[in-house]
């Protein structure tokens, strides 16, 4: 303001109009910009001696400005631009309401972008089961399952999970309820059904595990799960487990099988399996093993998606994960450009490091898709880690 006194004074006037036209133009202009032409003339030598009142600033493609959700640091990888898009990622479109309620770009995941995978390995059968539906307008439905001893029980749940998770979203809103609910209520139809259709062949040892994902309004997300098939989140590049493997080496777990008169026992590999027979403590059918503690109580994790930190949310089967770590696949999808060529690089790469069993793999991108890979980034690689791990 003291700049602009000055030049409406006379004798400072005189001084300036001695200088060139454009700059007393464009000293005039700042502060009155209704009477001149509304751009300036002058260099920008001039402009930074005589105008530090005004400050002009430019923000990087790389400044914290580019991502509300990345506040006092600096990204990394593939940046987002000043207005906070997704540049040189999957072309997703935004849930503008959801936009302008949360302040922060918010994208619609469409289905067509999700990459899916399902290799039979080395086994005679592919028992595993993937499934990516819209529930409602607001909901989406990702699931993935992994069936033995025979196919009745994963076909079965992979086909009618749907149906029971629509009922349930018309008895409640909260997701974490429609899971559980879904999830027990299918054990007991399945248990019905093959004790009144019984075929003479024996289905009471057929079970599935089961992770489902539900993301409403692309924010909320529930993930429930039995068996030992995982949910990985990719948070700023870094593996975040959201599912949790029922297993029989774990004490809570093990403790429930032996209080319902079950027994835990050691095989000859050294892997830990219920009454002799089944490596899983929760599961969906495994009729015969219901009276000894093996639920059909899905593990429940709730979150809230943040696009500007996770990149992809991956489901996969024990085939996958047996053979690599949560932190492994992560790094394997991120050097990926389209999820797509992620699931497919992702299964071929387990097969690669000796997975003997089905592998599935699932991969649903988020905002920050693309975000965090890195050309330095190395591909781990493996003799035969098969030869170390417990399930064979």
């Amino acid at each position: 303001m003291n700049l602009a006194k000055n030049i409406l004074n006379p004798k400072v006037s005189q001084g300036l109009l001695k200088q060139s036209c454009p700059q007393s133009t464009r000293l005039f202009y700042c502060y009155n910009a209704k009477i001149l032409p509304p751009r300036c003339q002058a260099s920008s030598e001039i402009c930074a001696v005589h105008h530090r009142p005004v400050k002009i600033s430019t923000v990087p493609y790389s400044s914290v400005l580019s991502d509300p959700e990345n506040i006092g640091s600096r990204q990394k990888g593939v940046n987002f631009d000043t207005l906070g898009s997704w540049n040189n990622r999957l072309d997703m479109p935004i849930l503008v309401d959801k936009s302008i309620e949360k302040g922060k770009l918010i994208p619609r995941i469409p289905l067509e972008v999700v990459g899916t995978a399902s290799l039979i390995g080395r086994r005679k059968v592919n028992e595993d089961r993937w499934v990516v539906k819209q529930l409602t307008k607001d909901i989406l439905y990702f699931g993935i399952f992994d069936g033995h001893g025979g196919l009745d029980v994963v076909d079965y749940t992979s086909q009618h999970m749907e149906e029971h998770l629509c009922f349930e979203l018309t008895q409640t809103n909260d997701l974490s309820k429609v899971l559980d609910h879904a999830f027990v209520n299918l054990n007991n139809v399945i248990t019905r059904h093959l004790a009144y259709y019984n075929t003479g062949q024996d289905h009471s040892m057929m079970g599935t595990t089961a992770t489902v994902c539900l993301l409403r309004n692309s924010i909320e997300l529930v993930v429930g799960n039995v068996g030992d098939s995982r949910a990985v989140l990719s948070r700023e590049g870094h593996a975040k487990r959201l599912s949790h493997d029922h297993e029989a080496q774990d004490i809570n777990e093990a403790a429930r099988i032996k209080e319902y008169g079950g027994t835990v026992v050691e095989n000859s590999l050294g892997t830990l399996l219920v009454n002799g027979r089944l490596t899983m403590t929760r599961s969906i059918g495994d009729v015969e093993l219901k009276q000894f503690g093996v639920l059909a109580h899905p593990y429940i994790r709730s979150i809230e998606v943040k696009h500007g930190k996770d990149s992809f949310l991956v489901l996969m089967t024990d085939g996958l994960s047996y053979v690599l770590s949560d932190q492994e696949i992560c790094d394997i999808i991120i050097s990926s450009s389209i999820p797509s060529e992620a699931a497919s690089l992702v299964a071929d790469q387990a097969l690669q490091f000796g997975s003997e069993d089905n592998v599935t793999a699932l991969i649903i991108p988020f905002g920050a898709w693309g975000k965090y890979r890195s050309t330095t980034r190395t591909i781990p690689y493996s003799f035969g880690r098969n030869f170390f791990s417990t399930r064979y």
